[in-house]
């Protein structure tokens, strides 16, 4: 796959955040409980307009959020920047992880001592993303042949 790009071809996205469901989903809670809370009188609805309020504005935050990947290694989209993440040559295994709520990542065990911390014993999550549901067919083939032509050890794949 990267062969095929040739030197200097734009990077690969693995993985991009799709924030307009971690927007819409809990504006929609909001509007449940807001009803709930009126039905039952409950008087706390401060503590989730603010849970609703902190998780919008976390998603509005990381909106464009990405895992890319080029023929040297894994490039991460954070807020407009692009920046090096690791290069393939420092990974030993690697696999998708859900790391929180709504969330993706690539869970990467690095090479390093048995006590590294991140190392082979202990993953770093890197490109984490909004995305609430499982990745498609095609985006998990993506990555894992992004990995395997850079001859990195596949696991723990999601379900």
């Amino acid at each position: 796959m990267a062969e095929e790009r040739g030197p200097g071809a734009q990077p690969v996205v693995l993985f991009a955040s799709r924030w307009w469901p971690a927007v819409l989903v809990p504006l929609g809670l909001l509007t449940l409980t807001i009803g709930i809370g009126f039905r039952l009188h409950a008087a706390s609805l401060i503590v989730y307009i603010g849970m609703t309020a902190a998780t919008v504005v976390s998603a509005w935050l990381h909106r464009d959020g990405a895992l890319l990947a080029d023929d040297t290694g894994l490039l991460v989209r954070h807020r407009g920047t692009v920046t090096r993440s690791y290069r393939w040559s420092e990974i030993h295994q690697a696999g998708l992880a859900r790391p929180g709520f709504g969330r993706l990542a690539l869970a990467v065990y690095p090479d390093g001592g048995r006590w590294d911390v991140p190392g082979p014993n202990s993953a770093v999550m890197v490109g984490q993303v909004w995305l609430w549901r499982q990745p498609d067919p095609e985006s998990r083939e993506r990555i894992e042949a992004a990995l395997r032509d850079h001859g990195v050890d596949i696991v723990d794949p999601l379900p």
